[in-house]
């Protein structure tokens, strides 16, 4: 007996250490950390103070400047309706941030809620997963536009559609997880110590949940600001008086040959957004990863 909860004290000081760890990983200097951190935290600062930054209105028609080329006036230039391409792609940044950011925090809590009960309760297991399954069957895209077009096109409609898709990826995740832990020496000993099943999670299991699940949650928010940009591309996105860089960049399509800006600033600063959030998802990769780190 006394072997056994030796084995379950040093398991459970892995743990804590690796958790000891995250928190240091937060402030070690990775180089990919700092750079996809750094524009992600310009990006963030341009969308908190976007009405401080703006030219014009964004959404002030002008049909005078109509497709004017970026200038002194205008440094994105003008649309089709003479409004302002800089102050719109500064307001796109709000949107876009708004929805990777709800849609990875609603994926992560409910697929963390959801993949902790299925991993450990071998009852509920079989038909939560068929269910998980079901949803991945459909394409994440095709099934955001189907929600979209029965709901109605709104901010908070698109993160839910959005996320949707995301929750099944995540539900995997953390049950991978579980079932490797609960057959940990120190979840056993506590097993067999009569702790309480919600202890359980919360004090041996969640722990080792919390470094994939933060690398997870970089890659949810890059995918859902494509899948946003996406709907509004196709026009099932938010509504056309709601400026996103994926509206502006539909609105642009038909004036491509006359006015490629139209396009290319919104394209320009959802590419770099995505590349900074992945890059910052690679960088606590490698350093969390405790594979990856003792290569290093």
């Amino acid at each position: 007996m006394s072997t056994i909860y030796d084995r379950a004290a040093d398991s459970a000081a892995a743990t804590h250490v690796q958790v000891a760890g995250l928190r240091r990983t937060l402030f070690q200097r990775d180089p990919s950390m700092i750079i996809g951190g750094g524009l992600l935290i310009l990006m963030i600062v341009a969308a908190v103070f976007a009405p401080l930054l703006f030219t014009t209105d964004p959404i002030v028609l002008n049909p005078i400047n109509r497709l004017r080329p970026p200038g002194p006036e205008h440094w994105f230039g003008t649309d089709m309706f003479g409004r302002d391409i800089y102050s719109r792609t500064v307001y796109g940044t709000r949107i876009s941030l708004i929805v990777g950011l709800a849609a990875a925090i609603l994926s992560i809590t409910i697929g963390l809620v959801v993949g902790l009960i299925s991993g450990y309760v071998r009852i509920l297991d079989t038909i939560v997963m068929r269910v998980m399954d079901g949803l991945m069957a459909i394409p994440g895209i095709l099934l955001a536009i189907a929600l979209v077009s029965l709901s109605g096109a709104s901010l908070a409609t698109v993160t839910v559609a959005i996320t949707i898709p995301e929750i099944p990826r995540v539900v995997r995740l953390v049950r991978s997880i579980v079932l490797s832990v609960r057959e940990e020496p120190y979840v056993e000993a506590a097993v067999a110590a009569g702790t309480r099943l919600p202890l359980i999670l919360f004090r041996h299991v969640l722990p080792n949940t919390i470094p994939p699940l933060i690398v997870q949650a970089t890659y949810v928010c890059a995918s859902a600001m494509l899948t946003e940009a996406i709907l509004g591309f196709l026009g099932a996105g938010t509504p056309p008086e709601i400026p996103s860089w994926g509206n502006i960049m539909a609105e642009g399509r038909t004036y491509f040959q006359l006015a490629p800006w139209i396009i290319f600033f919104p394209g320009f600063a959802l590419a770099l957004t995505v590349l900074a959030v992945n890059v910052l998802g690679d960088g606590l990769r490698d350093t969390l990863d405790p594979r990856i780190a003792k290569k290093m």
